[in-house]
């Protein structure tokens, strides 16, 4: 069995394990019932992160991007995000048609895309080209909005408002569709629940149910829009204000009661504080597709203590039963200072200056994953003390993929117990873990 160790100081260390038969009670021991297929993992393509890889060489740049996609090599991300206008990390605010009252959407563009976001996109699919591509808008086109602004506010909830921005949506994914690049899924909005201080919009869940039943859903049939419709990506109440039951209930409760709503969707998106309900989403509807749509970036200082964080959320969602999983910002300047003043982690920073490139704790603890559990890859029940720091899965080939965490200040006894063998050895403080048994 082959162990791959990352602690603070030392990344990505590989030694053999002989089998051995120890009474150790500090185990995880594999069991046989096998849970959601896994889809993959991905980042977001963001104005600000291509313009970190274009300081750079082409050859360095060519680099980073095959550590990021190339299949079966450093991460094979293949599981991607993309936002539908501006977002905290565009250059600056715009949207694909600021032309007022234009409800036939005739000066819908995406050609300020081409400068950055496409590039970027079609840079990643030279080293892996089927990454499924999912979009969400942080704002509707301003005057759509109520007030007209790219924070802050509400759309317009009149029909022709809902017509147009539901033909929004449908020209978003026709117009990538000419760049031969395909939108799998569309998100109605990100973070619906809270207004910021980049662009945002505040939706009731009654507003997304209505929206997707009567314009999004019917305007895709029509027109034969070649994309699903995902609701979300769902946040939470922010602070001290984190009354889930009714966030719940005003959100997810309601689309499953609208089962004309509810045929059109094909997934539910959460981050943030929205993986509070995350099971109970799950327990009131097994079959519907979970994504978590975005990770938790951090503060900018890209500690190893976030590393463990962020092992954290993955253990987190992957236990509540999500099917891909989505890093923010994959590359950022050194800083990482969005456009509207956020400071936050990233996988790869670039110092625009001296054009040295870090690769950042989390990009060792995201490759203790990404790199080793293939698409279609099972999640496996565990039972033992290391299940609750521990998340297992089994690859298409019936390789055993067991990924464990020690946050703790002291190294742990750990034996891993599969099909009658154990194999033993000692799990390092601070430390993410990632052990391969071959079949």
């Amino acid at each position: 069995m082959k162990l791959i160790t990352t602690t603070r100081n030392e990344f990505l260390q590989e030694k053999e394990i002989s089998e051995v038969k120890l009474s150790n009670e500090e185990n995880l021991i594999i069991e046989n019932e096998r849970y959601q297929v896994w889809k993959g993992f991905g980042g977001c393509f963001n104005e600000l992160g291509w313009k970190a890889l274009s300081y750079l060489t082409q050859e360095k740049r060519e680099e980073i991007l095959k550590d990021l996609f190339e299949k079966d090599y450093e991460f094979q991300f293949n599981y991607c995000r993309l936002p539908i206008g501006a977002n905290d990390y565009s250059e600056s605010w715009y949207s694909l048609n600021e032309c007022e009252n234009d409800f036939e959407m005739k000066n819908f563009s995406i050609e300020r895309d081409k400068k950055y976001l496409i590039p970027y996109i079609n840079s990643a699919k030279k080293y892996n080209e089927n990454i499924y591509l999912f979009a969400s808008p942080w704002s509707p086109p301003s005057w759509m909005k109520f007030p007209k602004a790219h924070n802050f506010g509400t759309i317009v909830f009149e029909k022709k408002y809902l017509d147009a921005y539901a033909l929004y949506f449908s020209k978003f994914v026709e117009e990538y569709k000419k760049e031969n690049i395909n939108i799998n899924m569309v998100y109605v909005q990100n973070e619906p629940l809270v207004d910021q201080k980049f662009p945002s919009c505040i939706w009731k869940g009654e507003e997304m149910v209505d929206f997707i039943r009567d314009y999004m859903g019917p305007t895709f049939e029509s027109r034969r829009t070649k994309a699903d419709i995902g609701f979300g990506t769902l946040n939470g109440p922010p602070g001290a204000n984190r009354y889930w039951q009714p966030a719940y209930n005003e959100y997810c409760g309601k689309l499953f009661r609208d089962k004309e709503a509810l045929k059109y969707v094909k997934a539910i998106g959460y981050q943030w504080d929205g993986k509070e309900v995350i099971q109970r989403t799950h327990q009131a509807n097994p079959e519907i597709t979970l994504v978590q749509t975005e990770n938790e970036c951090g503060d900018g200082k890209n500690t190893w203590e976030h590393a463990e964080y962020v092992f954290g959320l993955f253990w987190h969602y992957f236990t509540h039963n999500v099917e891909s999983y989505a890093y923010w910002n994959m590359v950022l300047p050194k800083g990482g200072v969005s456009t509207w003043g956020w400071e936050q982690n990233t996988m790869i920073t670039i110092d625009p200056g001296t054009k040295e490139v870090v690769y950042e704790p989390e990009f060792y603890v995201m490759k203790h994953i990404s790199h080793f559990v293939k698409p279609g890859a099972k999640r496996i029940v565990t039972k033992g003390h290391w299940t609750s720091n521990s998340i297992v899965f089994e690859n298409p080939n019936g390789e055993i993929i067991a990924i464990v965490g020690n946050a703790m200040d002291n190294d742990r006894e750990f034996t891993l117990k599969h099909n009658g063998n154990s194999f033993s050895t000692v799990i390092k403080a601070h430390s993410v873990n990632t052990f391969c048994v071959q079949v």
